[in-house]
C-alpha cells in the first residue's frame, strides 16, 4: 500500500477518523451530523440523520429513543452503517459494524451532562408515535416545565446510547474530475486492519 501520509490517513482508521472529524468541525457547521442506516430482520432498510457523540470503546456512539423505529430494528438486526458527508472539507467517512447499547452508566452520564430543555424534550417524547398537533406537544411540554420546576429531570429508561463496533471504515476524499481517493480498512479475523485503495 502507498504512502498514505500525503491524506492524513494513519494505520490506526479510529485515530484517522478523530483527527478528520477535528478538521472537520473547523469547516462545517454539522461536522457531527451522519446518516445512520438500520434493517429489520426482513430487509425493511430506514435511513435518517443524527448526531456523533464521540468514540466509546473503539466504537462510534450516538443516543436515542430505545422505542424509536431505528431502535426496533435494532433490536432485531444490531448491524448499522452511517456515513458522514463533510462538504468544505471535501470529505466523506463511511462506517460499518455491529452495534449493542452503551452501559446504563455512560447512557445516564451523558444525560445528566445535557442542557436542561434536551433532557426534558428525551424525558417527554414517545419518539415517532403519533400525535394529534404541534399544540399538543407545546403543552406537555409546558406542563413537564413547569411539573419539573427547580428539580433534577428524572434519566428515562426508554432513552439511551449505542456504539457502533466498526468492521469496515471507508475514507473518501474528492478528488478533480471524480478521480477520488478511497481507502477501505477492514478488520480481518485476527481483529486487525487490512487496508485497501478503491477505485473511485
Amino acid at each position: 500500500m502507498e504512502n498514505l501520509s500525503k491524506f492524513d490517513i494513519s494505520n490506526d482508521p479510529i485515530e484517522t477518523f478523530e483527527n478528520w472529524f477535528n478538521k472537520a468541525k473547523e469547516l462545517d457547521t454539522y461536522a457531527d451530523a451522519f446518516s445512520l442506516a438500520t434493517s429489520d430482520s426482513k430487509g425493511d432498510v430506514s435511513v435518517r440523520y443524527l448526531l456523533f457523540k464521540g468514540i466509546v470503546d473503539g466504537g462510534f456512539s450516538f443516543y436515542t429513543n430505545y422505542n424509536s423505529p431505528k431502535a426496533e430494528q435494532l433490536e432485531e438486526n444490531p448491524r448499522a452503517s452511517m456515513a458522514f458527508f463533510w462538504k468544505n472539507f471535501a470529505r466523506q467517512v463511511r462506517v460499518k459494524g455491529n452495534v449493542s447499547r452503551t452501559t446504563l452508566e455512560q447512557s445516564k452520564k451523558y444525560f445528566e451532562g445535557r442542557a436542561r430543555e434536551s433532557q426534558i424534550a428525551s424525558y417527554i417524547s414517545d419518539q415517532s408515535k403519533r400525535i394529534e398537533s404541534r399544540e399538543e406537544l407545546l403543552k406537555l411540554h409546558s406542563e413537564k416545565v413547569s411539573e419539573l420546576e427547580g428539580k433534577d429531570i428524572p434519566y428515562p429508561s426508554n432513552w439511551g446510547g449505542y456504539v457502533i463496533d466498526p468492521t469496515e471504515i471507508e475514507f473518501f476524499i474528492y478528488g478533480e474530475f471524480r478521480l477520488n481517493d478511497r481507502i477501505l480498512f477492514k478488520r480481518n479475523s485476527n481483529n486487525a486492519w487490512d487496508i485497501e485503495r478503491l477505485q473511485p
